[in-house]
């Protein structure tokens, strides 16, 4: 036989096999597998080659020098006489007026230089399809840029104007893109772009920790080294090279990449063993076919071709099928994760394709190819005598190629061989233990269970799991783990910041208020009161860096990359231990009656290596000086009132400029006193955290719905591996309901007692999903954010119906012939 004509007639076979319940679930999850993992790679892929073809641009310059206080003109004077280009920049948080509405911004003012490198594209109409072009430079003298979340805040429009400081500008484009918009805490705000020469007029640019300075240069690479040994850099200042902006919004994609990619391993993993299942019954029930064919003629390898030619052709529809929802899927990630994500994304490489599309190619060879080459070997006896088997593979073979698959597959996702190795290990363990306790557990129940006289549809449910519990065991812990992991992102993103919020008291400072000028102190206090409004103490506010410890740079004793390290610090000092501080190691009072005295935060001294009696040397406004650690605090940053990481002696800072940092309480009714505060004192930050937690609530939903997406795919994967073993178990499930028809059983027991076993397995997955779920989040809250949990509350009462219901419409429809059709057509087709 021709090899074409063995392609005919493996097609043949495939097609009349296709509404076979083993092919349908094998194609199924394969589709499950591709989809998955070709969305997450497209995704991927999307974002790496935006980072790599637009790295300059988001960078904004080929070099900048960064810096939390203005920049020496001397540099630019530098630079200039180097042949380089410059552009300066200033960027901090501040609210924005129009009328009675306002909103906090990220705020960035430019001069005529920018932008040096990038992309900065404007519409000056409020209409989606108005015309978009690229700007030359930034917005003129007296005008504003802003994104369009800015004027839905405000309730504006193009040509309004609105208030900053003491300045008004007017409002004369919107915002489409700027690629080197960058990433922080106050970046979640919308931005508005202003025009260098405006800034000394809204009274904005005092001193303050908040602002961030910024010298762009563009040209070539020796002039930009000779720039960078012009002179030392103050501690508060860095160069920011192009390789460093990278690296960190790299580690940053690559963070997102590994867990999305993870989440798409576990429905992998999950479709793999779906396949498994499926490939081993489609094997074990064309035994008699294969017998037939060599019967006729065919040799070993033509049957193993007509095989492995279905295979093929299955895995190919498979692979297209996926790869087009794949697409959608990425799609609707993009979609979901909206600004988070550099807009518009390059085209995904051919490489990204063909990673998803190996994932299916990897799935059929590694789980389904082992359980059809026996087919391979069947005697033609066997037509003669059915009881003639085909040698199996080895168990250990199968396993071996399973894993070796799925290495492969998680490789390819981290890119890591030491992490890959270490969490199929690990997870391989994990997994074989929690199988080992849940089966351990079915068999104790079924003992327990048979000394209690349970109704006859219980009775025969249990009996059903409890006879394949290493399977039963399998299916639960699919459905639970998906469940679980579900139900903590849900908690998550629903439920955390509103917790905290609730733990506070009504009266909890929901204000603050930064870069107070010391001539301000008492006008301000004097206005919160005329307002009615009772503020914490008001804190002396120094920024300053941590520049050694006992006289060794932070850089030699690799911490200089710790978050609270890697800036500048608010350095204070106070007679009064905060309220929500205490003191777990040595004394305050030493920081009283002591001089060159620092008081330190627990936990930054544990990730510091840092005791009693070390000296920390610091620098702030241009100053170096050192303190002896004193004490270690212990501080509740969940209350809304300032704290510190670092509090001294007051003769260390008392030489040094600063400004002063408060919180205070402002009823839901006095919002307008808020706002006339804001105009009374523009140079003064004022951030309603309602308005913060907003957006940190938004950017919550966001990363969490991306991730469920995901999360979806694996619950279909673990609902597979269900219909698969019911599939598997399907001839067994008729022998045995046609005996029981046989003997008298009525159609509505058998029913109920299908019904009863998915359903119970549907239970018995959501309450372990609920109890791990409520485990975790316990331990979330408790013991790591320290605040009161009150459990998932009305999802113990919804999830296990649900999930109940879930599991019992398709495992009732998968058992329909074992009560609709005769018992003796039953029998004889399994004699046949």
């Amino acid at each position: 036989m021709t090899l074409y004509r063995q392609w005919l007639l493996s097609l043949r076979l495939l097609l009349r096999e296709a509404r076979s319940g083993e092919l349908t679930l094998i194609l199924a999850a394969l589709l499950i597998a591709v989809t998955s993992t070709t969305a997450i790679a497209l995704f991927s892929a999307r974002l790496d080659l935006a980072m790599q073809s637009r790295s300059n641009d988001l960078l904004g310059a080929d070099l900048r020098l960064q810096s939390t206080t203005p920049i020496d003109s001397a540099w630019t004077e530098q630079a200039q006489q180097l042949g380089l280009k410059t552009s300066q920049t200033l960027t901090f948080p501040s609210v924005v007026l129009h009328g009675d509405d306002m909103s906090l911004a990220a705020i960035k003012a430019v001069d005529q230089g920018y932008p040096l490198r990038g992309i900065l594209r404007i519409r000056e109409q409020a209409d989606d399809n108005a015309a978009v072009f690229a700007a030359a430079q930034g917005p003129a003298a007296g005008e504003a840029w802003v994104e369009p979340r800015l004027l839905a805040l405000l309730n504006a429009q193009l040509g309004d104007e609105v208030e900053l400081g003491t300045t008004r500008l007017r409002l004369s484009a919107v915002i489409i893109e700027e690629s080197d918009r960058g990433g922080n805490f106050y970046n979640l705000s919308p931005r508005l772009m202003m025009n260098w020469a405006d800034l000394e007029a809204s009274g904005l640019t005092a001193a303050g920790s908040r602002l961030k300075w910024r010298l762009l240069l563009l040209g070539d690479e020796q002039a930009l080294a000779q720039l960078r040994n012009f002179r030392d850099l103050a501690p508060n200042q860095t160069f920011e090279s192009l390789a460093d902006s990278n690296q960190a919004m790299a580690n940053a994609l690559d963070k997102a990449r590994r867990y999305l990619g993870l989440a798409a391993m576990l429905a992998v993993v999950l479709a793999s063993v779906a396949v498994a299942i499926s490939a081993q019954r489609y094997a074990s029930r064309h035994f008699d076919i294969s017998a037939l064919m060599r019967t006729f003629g065919l040799a070993r390898a033509q049957v193993w071709n007509i095989y492995a030619l279905q295979l093929l052709q299955l895995g190919l529809v498979a692979t297209l099928a996926g790869l087009a929802l794949a697409a959608g899927l990425q799609a609707g990630l993009l979609a979901v994760l909206g600004e988070l994500v550099p807009q518009p994304l390059p085209a995904a490489p051919w490489s990204a394709w063909l990673l998803g599309a190996s994932s299916g190619v990897l799935t059929l060879l590694g789980f389904a190819l082992p359980y059809l080459l026996p087919l391979a070997r069947v005697t033609p006896l066997r037509v003669l005598r059915r009881e003639l088997q085909p040698v199996p593979l080895s168990g250990w073979l199968i396993t071996s190629l399973a894993l070796i698959a799925l290495t492969l597959l998680l490789f390819l996702f981290t890119h890591d061989l030491p992490m890959t190795l270490g969490m199929m290990g690990g997870g391989s363990l994990l997994v074989v233990i929690m199988l080992l306790v849940l089966n351990g557990l079915i068999l104790h129940l079924r003992q327990r269970l048979a000394q209690h006289d349970l109704p006859l549809m219980w009775r025969f449910a249990w009996q059903h799991l409890s006879r394949n519990s290493r399977q039963s065991a399998g299916q639960i812990l699919a459905f639970a783990l998906t469940m679980m992991v579900m139900l903590v992102i849900g908690a998550l993103r629903n439920d955390l910041l509103a917790d905290w919020q609730a733990s506070l008291p009504d009266d909890a400072p929901n204000v603050f208020a930064i870069n107070i000028q010391p001539y301000e102190v008492d006008d301000f206090r004097q206005s919160l009161q005329d307002a009615g409004l009772e503020s914490q103490k008001l804190y002396p506010m120094v920024p300053g860096r941590l520049l050694r410890i006992n006289d060794v740079s932070v850089q030699e004793l690799a911490v200089a990359d710790d978050p609270a390290i890697n800036r500048d610090l608010a350095l204070t000092s106070d007679q009064q231990l905060p309220a929500s501080n205490v003191i777990e190691e040595g004394s305050w009072q030493r920081l009283l009656d002591e001089s060159g005295q620092v008081s330190l935060e627990q936990r930054l001294a544990g990730r510091l290596g840092v005791g009693l009696g070390d000296t920390l040397a610091f620098s702030a406004g241009g100053v170096e000086f050192s303190a002896v650690v004193s004490s270690i605090r212990s501080v509740d940053w969940g209350t809304m009132t300032p704290n510190f990481y670092m509090m001294f002696s007051a003769d260390v800072l008392a030489q040094l400029p600063a400004n002063y940092l408060t919180s205070f309480y402002v009823p839901p009714a006095s919002q307008a006193q808020l706002t006339a505060l804001i105009r009374q004192y523009p140079g003064i930050t004022l951030l309603d955290m309602q308005v913060v937690l907003g957006q940190v609530q938004a950017l919550l939903s966001q990363v969490s719905l991306a991730v469920e997406l995901i999360l979806l795919f694996v619950l279909v994967a673990a609902l597979l591996v269900m219909l698969s073993s019911l599939v598997a178990a399907l001839p067994e499930r008729l022998r045995e309901g046609a005996v029981l028809r046989t003997l008298g059983a009525g159609t509505a027991l058998l029913r109920r007692g299908h019904l009863a076993e998915f359903a119970l397995l549907g239970f018995i997955s959501s309450l372990l999903a609920l109890l791990g779920a409520e485990a975790i989040c316990f331990g979330l809250y408790r013991g790591l954010l320290s605040l009161p949990y009150d459990g998932l509350g009305w999802v113990w009462l919804w999830l296990p119906p649900l999930a109940a219901v879930m599991l019992a419409l398709p495992g009732m429809w998968l058992m329909r012939r074992t009560v609709t059709v005769a018992p003796l057509t039953v029998l004889r087709e399994l004699v046949e």
